[in-house]
């Protein structure tokens, strides 16, 4: 099997480096509020309110700021893994990236689409909606860890993996 050379002690750009941790800082703090203010808050409306809301919060997050730095983030992810790849940061990169492919991304179309539709096709509150609220709320609790545990390990790779021994 051909050797890899490692660059025992690599450093990505900053012009890579500052921008992915931003981006996953600022996603995981994002949907943390979702899950901890805005969903308990349409809870605790009623069901014509919680729907008015929700479609409301949707229209406003579907906007090209915030689809810049939900998929830009995952784009700079990817990049940093493919940039480290030769390095020791290969495998902190690559974690933070599926961390966020697969947990906030890969959730957010498998899990979260699917009652957003639903609440903006709804013309009343759906039966359902209750049970609506609460799949999304398990799916992005999923998101929110994901992100945050994606900025950890790409903040502990940037900066705080152990050094190789000598």
């Amino acid at each position: 099997m051909p050797s890899v050379n490692v660059d025992k002690d690599p450093k990505l750009p900053l012009a890579l480096e500052l921008p992915t941790a931003v981006g996953l800082a600022l996603m995981a703090g994002f949907l943390f509020n979702m899950s901890v203010v805005t969903a308990p808050a349409l809870n605790a409306l009623s069901p014509e309110q919680a729907l008015a809301a929700w479609k409301a919060v949707h229209s406003k997050v579907r906007n090209p700021l915030f689809a810049g730095a939900a998929f830009g983030t995952a784009i700079l992810t990817a990049a940093c893994t493919a940039v480290g790849w030769r390095s020791r940061l290969r495998g902190w990169c690559l974690g933070s990236a599926l961390l966020y492919g697969i947990g906030v991304i890969g959730t957010t179309f498998t899990v979260e689409a699917a009652p957003n539709r639903a609440v903006v096709a709804a013309k009343e509150p759906p039966p359902e909606l209750s049970r609506m609220l609460s799949i999304w709320l398990r799916g992005n609790h999923i998101r929110s860890a994901s992100a945050l545990a994606a900025f950890l390990v790409a903040w502990l790779g940037f900066h705080g993996s152990p050094k190789p021994a000598r």
